[in-house]
């Protein structure tokens, strides 16, 4: 069921409540997301990934709305990051960095350190110049870094 819909006097409504009566509130323009359509929609996702033990990382650059990842946070999911920025925002959200997964290509020697640090669950590597990147800052740190390689086939 879709969260957003046309109650009986045609007026656009979002979890029982009418969007004009929100912008009455809250002013326009105005983002509104519906919690229980986030909710259905992770919750159907999870639920077809959990035959494998699989953990649903949402991407962060989709949307950074701290309401929005604090949600998907108790629900159980997980971050996908590109940077040291969304790290901090998934962390202001009260998500668990064993629970993040940082991707993208560029990722500084800084970066690296700094998601070893914090104890980054994964660490998606770009190339194998950036493994050897990796494994070097590690040693340096005394940690095992958790590296996944991503390949382009």
């Amino acid at each position: 069921m879709c969260a957003f819909h046309r109650d009986d006097n045609q007026r656009l409504c979002v979890d029982g409540l009418s969007l004009a009566d929100i912008t009455a509130s809250y002013g326009s323009p105005l983002y509104v997301y519906s919690g229980s359509g986030i909710t259905e929609a992770f919750t159907q996702f999870q639920a077809a990934v959990a035959s494998v033990s699989g953990k649903v990382h949402f991407a962060m650059k989709a949307n950074s709305a701290l309401g929005v990842l604090a949600l998907i946070g108790r629900l159980g999911g997980g971050m996908d990051i590109v940077s040291l920025g969304e790290l901090a925002r998934a962390q202001a959200a009260g998500i668990d960095p064993a629970d993040v997964v940082f991707s993208g290509v560029g990722k500084t020697d800084d970066d690296i350190c700094q998601a070893l640090a914090c104890g980054i669950g994964q660490i998606n590597a770009e190339s194998v110049p950036e493994v050897s990147a990796i494994i070097t800052i590690a040693a340096n740190m005394g940690v095992v870094a958790p590296v996944a390689l991503r390949v382009n086939v």
